[in-house]
């Protein structure tokens, strides 16, 4: 992940937090409850890394829009990352959608972006299946898709983080 709090984003003016590239799969859905084979009740009920103290599930934050990031790295900097917006770009075409930060994902943390997918561990973020499929429609197909990211200090959504 490269860190920098310098340099503005080209689609907000907002200054950038971080970015990356890696691979982008899905883990939950709270409008379309079965997709791709899979029901999504259960992670639905999950609650949220940027709820802090609070039991919040994504049931609660009612929006497919919230995307996980590095669990690591999020981990240890709430404050700085829950309900940050975040600019994702799939095949040089950059998603004009809402997404924010609010989850973390232990595969997103491993790997390297250049080593190829690996369930197991590959950098990246964790959507929605609904927002995976509007940024690539192999999102079920394949599982995943190619994808980079920036995160931006724009607050889409309010955590209590503290």
């Amino acid at each position: 992940m490269k860190l920098s709090l310098l340099f503005a984003s080209v689609v907000s003016g907002a200054a950038l937090i971080s970015s990356g590239r890696g691979y982008g799969t899905y883990y939950y859905d709270v409008e379309q409850l079965q997709a791709c084979n899979y029901d999504f009740h259960k992670d639905n009920q999950g609650p949220v890394m940027c709820s802090y103290n609070d039991y919040l599930p994504l049931t609660a934050v009612r929006s497919n829009y919230l995307v996980a990031m590095n669990n690591t790295q999020l981990r240890g900097h709430l404050d700085q990352y829950c309900g940050k917006r975040v600019v994702v770009t799939v095949n040089g075409v950059r998603s004009p959608l809402p997404f924010f930060i609010g989850d973390g994902c232990e595969r997103c943390g491993l790997g390297h972006p250049d080593g190829g997918w690996n369930s197991g561990g590959a950098p990246g973020l964790d959507f929605s299946y609904t927002a995976l499929s509007e940024l690539g429609p192999q999102a079920c197909a394949a599982g995943h898709i190619d994808l980079s990211w920036e995160i931006v200090d724009e607050n889409l959504y309010h955590f209590k983080t503290g």
